[in-house]
């Protein structure tokens, strides 16, 4: 679509704009964003769109409190989730759709938290080998950190070899 042509039907129609005019300014972002050839931090095309998805590899005992590291990356489009930290950090302002799914070992119980920077923003529990799974459409801020973190229980295990899972995406 001609960028031009998107604005002339933006003032023809004057009256739309003024009575919707944020969600069309947010449009307009969307649209700039996606049809963007050069600059920012990712590139053109379909690239553009930040995604990750890794999961554990190996069975685990995360320490109490701190930060789960999904070191398998399956899928990182722009490079923003790390495996080293377990976190992933949004390059941009938006909406995310951000899911975790954790699966406990043999007879244990699992707690863990989907964490933006401090907040717990949902929990996930699994118990028995039974999975847990948090799926949350999140407004992240560009430098937010995302991240799934053990909570304060301790004996608990999860289960790798790609049962357990981090991804997020880019909505808009």
């Amino acid at each position: 679509m001609n960028f031009g042509v998107l604005i002339a039907c933006l003032i023809w129609n004057g009256n739309l704009v003024q009575s919707n005019k944020q969600e069309i300014i947010e449009d307009l972002k969307n649209i700039i964003f996606k049809i963007k050839k050069s600059g920012d931090d990712f590139g053109p095309g379909q690239t553009s769109i930040p995604a990750f998805t890794a999961t554990l590899s190996k069975n685990f005992t995360p320490p109490l409190n701190k930060i789960i590291k999904f070191d398998s990356v399956k899928t990182n489009v722009g490079g923003h989730y790390s495996s080293s930290t377990g976190i992933f950090t949004p390059p941009r302002d938006g909406l995310y759709m951000i899911s975790a799914t954790i699966r406990s070992t043999n007879a244990k119980f699992l707690h863990c938290e989907l964490r933006v920077n401090d907040a717990v923003k949902e929990k996930l529990f699994g118990t028995n080998q039974s999975t847990g799974t948090a799926n949350a459409v999140l407004k992240l801020r560009r430098g937010d950190r995302v991240f799934i973190q053990k909570d304060f229980r301790s004996g608990e295990s999860m289960i790798g070899r790609d049962w357990s899972m981090f991804s997020g995406y880019f909505i808009a």
